[in-house]
């Protein structure tokens, strides 16, 4: 299908500064200008339960990774390149992370990338009494573990990576300024703590303007979401987004091109 351009409109972009630059090149590929703003920090975590997988890895029969900081941050402290257990990831780019660590091709990669897609893709699989590892964020949705637990899995999850609000604040109080003075075209949110964030963050500094943004989300800007579990959290706010059939950052800026022209 033949897509127009972004025609040099500007598009933000509020994923996390190490995932920021696949998303900023698409941008300037189809004739935007990227702001890279991130709203998110992602910082690897050396815990005791990742270590305890690391080092027990033999003891399970599934480990899954849920993003590509899971998959970093595991490697950090697993001392080989082969995974002897099953794997299940969460996401083409998650994927893409394992492979660079070696021969780990995962045995499940759901069709929809979120945790109910993982739940549907293991129902044809039989986890009663099995040890599943989660290496992740614990500021992630608990839906994935307890749907697990609930079908007989024996469930350790480990902290891999914090996700936390950035220290320097000062560029997301600068977006707040080209929000409200309409100096953005498009906002993209890939999380929903990256649009909680900016939420939480102008509340804390500039609780004045806090309905301004909004109402400049609302009506000024479009707001692109990677999927409907970002999608829902900004739509709280009665904020349209645009979101993409599959949850890629890719099928994202797409979805984005086809609503705007």
């Amino acid at each position: 299908m033949s897509m127009s351009n972004f025609n040099n409109k500007t598009v933000v972009i509020t994923r996390p500064i190490e995932r920021a630059d696949i998303l900023a090149d698409m941008v300037i590929k189809q004739g935007g200008k990227p702001l890279i703003i991130p709203t998110l920090e992602l910082q690897l975590v050396e815990s005791e339960e990742l270590l305890y997988i690391a080092n027990n890895i033999d003891d399970f029969d599934w480990i899954i990774f849920t993003s590509p900081a899971g998959v970093k941050s595991f490697f950090n402290t697993y001392k080989s390149d082969k995974i002897p257990c099953n794997i299940a990831v969460i996401g083409v780019k998650t994927e893409e992370e394992l492979l660079k660590y070696g021969d780990n091709k995962p045995k499940l990669l759901p069709e929809k990338f979120t945790a109910e897609g993982l739940l549907e893709a293991f129902e044809s699989i039989d986890i009663k009494d099995k040890k599943i590892a989660l290496p992740r964020t614990l500021s992630a949705r608990k839906v994935l573990p307890e749907g697990l637990e609930k079908r007989g899995a024996d469930v350790l999850v480990a902290e891999a990576y914090t996700s936390a609000i950035p220290k320097d604040k000062t560029l997301i109080l600068d977006l707040l300024d080209k929000l409200l003075d309409g100096e953005v075209d498009i906002i993209t949110f890939t999380s929903p703590l990256t649009f909680t964030n900016l939420i939480k963050i102008i509340e804390e500094e500039k609780a004045e303007k806090l309905d301004d943004l909004i109402y400049a989300l609302k009506n000024n800007v479009i707001v692109g979401s990677i999927g409907p579990i970002t999608g829902n959290v900004i739509k709280k706010y009665d904020i349209e987004t645009i979101e993409p059939e599959q949850y890629t950052v890719k099928n994202m800026i797409d979805a984005i091109l086809q609503n705007i022209n």
